[in-house]
Parts: structure tokens; C-alpha cells; sequence
């Protein structure tokens, strides 16, 4: 008799497990069909990323020029005037590290390659580097076909919309549901329409500019300064091993976004571009971050980025410097 009840306990048990199955795979279902639709669209989406990774693609085999950096040289540096064939892979946030592996991930793609734009700008290295599963590395990966998150990739690593569900939520409900995504990309992936910033809003008003307020980094980090450097010096020190010309540089910012800098980062931040400048021959400097003759509020986006036409000058400042190189 016992060995009967045992027998039954099983089969409940079994039972019990079946109708669970069925239960959360009745509920999963619909929620895969309709990630699966998210990831859809949001591969459809037409982002700049898409648009370098295929200029990147169809042109590695030419490209003589690649820049850098964070959203400053994304606004900042319009390919389409370059004097050489030039890509820009600088994006919103991404630091040297990102910089770096995108970089080394490219290079062997390149043959072609000869310079380099990058940035060091204001805070650059006083931030923190952001966390091996940034959620970027899978825009790179899926675009670039370079892995930054230093190890071996995963199925998940490659699913556009999960890496981040509120960037995508958003570009979708902008671009697919309120119709307002004003992007205006050319075949270089640079926003020839950015021009609706802070300053478009207040129609270029200097006095109301003058009030306006915006976010300024100015908290010291030493620890981070003395990484951060370090590692600039490594990835300068590969350049020069590859044999690639370096341009160094900083770009513009509005007079009001000048004032509020914390001037003791950016004093230690211009001793380390000394250091550069007389420790590799293969590097010149581009400083134009406090040059406010050649760059009018006109030129602005915001307070720390250029719109188009700043883009158009500060581009041309790069090729009289290519041609210097050369």
C-alpha cells in the first residue's frame, strides 16, 4: 500500500508539473512574438549607427581618416567635408576605452588607414570608463562587427532592443508614432538637420542663453585622472606603433559653458596635452575649445556642441591639419 501512494504522489507530482508547463508557456508566448516584433522594428530603425555600419562596410577599403570620441566629435565632424575619405564612429558618452576597442577592432578592415581624430575634451579624463556589458557594446557589435565587451559574446550580447528597452521605446514612439524624429542623416551617418538644440529654442538669443541653465561636470576624481591618462598613453602608443598620424583635439564650447569649467581639471588635463605634444612626433594638436572668434553662437547646438554649420568650420580646421601631417 504505500508503495501504491508513492506511485500516486509521482504522478500528481507530474501532473502538477504538466499543467505548469503548459500555463507559462501559454503566457510566454505572446510576450516572445512580441519582443520578437520589437526587436523587428527596432532593427528597422533608421539610426546613425546603421548608417556608419554600412558607409564602414562598403568603404573600408578606402577610408583614410577615422574619428573618434564622444558626442562633441559626432556633432562636430561632417565626413562629407573632409579633403580625405573619412569616417566619423564617435557616438553620445563613448569614452577612450570604447574609442580604443572600436579601433583595434577595425584596423585590420582598414588598409587604407592613415589618421586618427580623437578627443580629449574638457572632462574626458576625469570620468569614469563605463562597465564591460555596456549597453552600447551590442550597437557595435550588431553594427561594427567589433566585440567591446572583452569576452566571449553571448545570443543575448546580439539583441538590439534588451540592451536598451528606453533608448529603442523612444526612438520607436518618435520616429514610427509621433512622427517628430527631424534626423537627416547622409551617407556618412552625420545629422545634417541637428540643429534643434537649446540654442534653436531660444532662437539664438544671447541674453536668454546667458540665463540658461545646463549640467557641467566639475567633480575632481584624481584616482580616475591618473587611469584615465595611462590608458591615453596606451592607446597613443599603439597608434604610433601602427604607424597612424594622430590628431588630438578639443572642440569648441560656448563662452558660458567656458566660464563654469572647473579650472583645475582643466589645467591638469592641459598639462598631459603638453606632455603628448613633446612626447609623440606622430601627434598634433587641434585646440579649439576656447576659440570664440572663429565660432559664433550661430555655430552652436548647445553650450558643448556645434550644429552643422559649426561642424562645417570646425571640419575644415581638421583638413588644414591633415594637411600639416602631410
Amino acid at each position: 500500500m504505500p508503495v501504491s501512494k508513492k506511485i500516486l504522489s509521482i504522478s500528481n507530482f507530474n501532473k502538477s508539473l504538466l499543467h505548469f508547463l503548459k500555463y507559462s508557456l501559454f503566457f510566454s508566448i505572446p510576450l516572445i512574438i512580441a519582443y520578437c516584433i520589437l526587436e523587428t522594428v527596432a532593427l528597422n530603425l533608421p539610426i546613425s549607427y546603421k548608417v556608419v555600419g554600412n558607409y564602414l562596410q562598403s568603404n573600408s577599403q578606402k577610408i583614410e581618416i577615422m574619428a573618434l570620441g564622444s558626442s562633441q566629435v559626432k556633432c562636430g565632424f561632417n565626413p562629407e567635408f573632409c579633403d580625405k575619405t573619412a569616417i566619423n564612429l564617435a557616438s553620445t558618452s563613448q569614452h577612450h576605452k570604447e574609442d580604443f576597442l572600436i579601433l583595434q577592432g577595425t584596423i585590420d578592415r582598414l588598409p587604407n588607414l592613415k589618421y586618427i581624430l580623437f578627443e580629449v575634451s574638457y572632462m574626458h579624463l576625469e570620468l569614469p570608463y563605463h562597465e564591460n556589458d555596456y549597453w552600447k557594446n551590442t550597437i557595435y557589435l550588431k553594427y561594427y562587427n567589433v566585440n567591446a565587451f572583452e569576452r566571449a559574446t553571448y545570443f543575448k550580447d546580439k539583441l538590439l532592443y534588451l540592451s536598451n528597452a528606453r533608448f529603442f521605446s523612444a526612438k520607436i514612439r518618435d520616429y514610427y508614432i509621433c512622427k517628430d524624429d527631424k534626423s537627416q542623416f547622409n551617407k556618412f551617418g552625420f545629422d545634417t538637420n541637428k540643429y534643434y538644440g537649446s540654442f534653436n529654442t531660444l532662437n539664438y538669443d544671447t541674453l536668454k542663453i546667458a540665463d540658461n541653465k545646463f549640467k557641467i561636470y566639475t567633480h575632481e576624481n584624481l584616482a580616475i585622472f591618473k587611469k584615465n591618462t595611462a590608458y591615453l598613453f596606451e592607446m597613443l602608443d599603439y597608434m604610433q606603433n601602427k604607424n597612424l598620424k594622430v590628431i588630438l583635439c578639443t572642440l569648441p564650447l560656448y563662452k558660458t559653458y567656458l566660464k563654469e569649467r572647473n579650472p583645475n581639471i582643466v589645467h591638469r588635463r592641459d598639462s598631459v596635452l603638453e606632455i603628448v605634444k613633446r612626447k609623440y612626433n606622430n601627434v598634433v594638436l587641434l585646440n579649439e575649445e576656447t576659440d570664440t572668434l572663429n565660432f559664433t553662437v550661430k555655430d552652436f547646438l548647445n553650450e558643448n556642441h556645434l550644429n552643422p554649420d559649426g561642424a562645417k568650420k570646425f571640419t575644415a580646421m581638421v583638413n588644414r591639419k591633415l594637411d600639416s601631417l602631410n
